[in-house]
């Protein structure tokens, strides 16, 4: 974990959360002004931490009350009042390079990023002038800046979102990367692909997990594939493959109901930012996600995590965790 020159110690908390749908029937929720129905059972969660970040799965724009396509439940809206959501439930940043990013069209899409960005929701990996640069986020929490990129694996449409969108290009991001790297002391990348609804991502996955991570980046996280998969280390990286679902509801499959979030505590010490501790807490995905979970669930859910995973995971008094490592235990694999 690269930082910037620095001489006082400080710490800071950031959580990570999977994909995000305030479309279908979320969004009907959201149209009739229960603007706190997505995340009413875990907002006091959210609010313990200095930054929430989370994969928007959904533009956010007017439609005339359609919150779904009348003839393909795959493309989906949810509508503006979903920035407002999103505030009140102290998220922070959303990615918005994903495969949804331009279902309703270019207008949605300017929608989206305007009503985030009065709401006061910062976004990154879309853009809606240039063609040609996507510009990171930088938030400084506690005096420690941590920069935020997002990019999408493929797009479900041919188009008018190309330059709009970022899609993955390994020139790309070593240049994004390398510049933003100038500017914080962590670097945080988003990357929406993969395959759905397996256990395990493709070689193409972790060929381009590592392509961010030598480019620069300190923790890569997954989104995509709904299911949460294994957590890896790769030299100084930390790797979360998928962080599965969280605000979205697909009951047809078990694994699809159930999410993982991270909470992160950075520490600076002289000129360096490490993860000091990450915490991992499973919870019940859905149209309303829950942090409860009977012992049966919880188990099960860290015995299949544990497998998953080349990192240790690991329970102590009673909370779930990552072996974090040191910058002398971080070899080439």
């Amino acid at each position: 974990m690269r930082g910037q020159a620095a001489n006082s110690e400080a710490r800071t908390t950031m959580v990570a959360f999977g994909d995000v749908n305030l479309g279908r029937a979320v969004g009907q929720e959201l149209l009739k002004g229960n603007i706190g129905y997505p995340f009413r059972y875990v907002k006091d969660s959210l609010a313990k931490a200095d930054i929430v970040f989370l994969n928007l799965e959904s533009q956010l724009s007017e439609q005339n009350g359609e919150t779904q396509h009348p003839k393909n439940n795959l493309i989906f809206c949810g509508p503006s009042v979903g920035a407002a959501s999103l505030k009140e439930a102290r998220v922070s940043v959303v990615s918005t390079a994903n495969n949804h990013a331009y279902d309703y069209g270019r207008r949605a899409l300017r929608e989206t990023i305007l009503n985030l960005d009065s709401a006061g929701v910062a976004s990154v990996g879309s853009s809606i002038d240039s063609v040609q640069t996507f510009v990171p986020v930088v938030l400084e929490r506690s005096g420690i800046r941590i920069g935020f990129l997002a990019y999408t694996q493929f797009m479900n449409f041919k188009g008018r979102w190309v330059g709009h969108v970022a899609l993955f290009d390994e020139h790309r991001v070593a240049r994004d990367i390398g510049s933003l790297r100038t500017k914080v002391d962590f670097v945080v990348v988003s990357y929406h692909g993969g395959n759905e609804y397996v256990d395990r991502p493709p070689g193409t996955v972790k060929r381009d997990f590592r392509i961010i991570a030598d480019a620069g980046a300190d923790v890569v996280v997954g989104h995509h594939p709904h299911y949460v998969q294994g957590i890896e280390w790769y030299n100084k990286t930390l790797f979360f493959y998928s962080l599965g679902n969280f605000v979205f509801y697909q009951p047809q499959l078990e694994w699809t109901q159930m999410g993982l979030g991270v909470e992160f505590v950075l520490a600076r010490q002289d000129s360096t930012v490490t993860i000091d501790r990450a915490r991992l807490m499973a919870f019940r995905a859905g149209l309303q996600p829950t942090f409860v979970l009977s012992m049966g669930e919880e188990q099960a859910f860290f015995q299949r995590l544990m497998k998953l995973s080349p990192a240790q995971v690991y329970q102590n008094n009673g909370a779930w965790f990552v072996q974090v490592r040191k910058n002398d235990e971080c070899n080439q694999e």
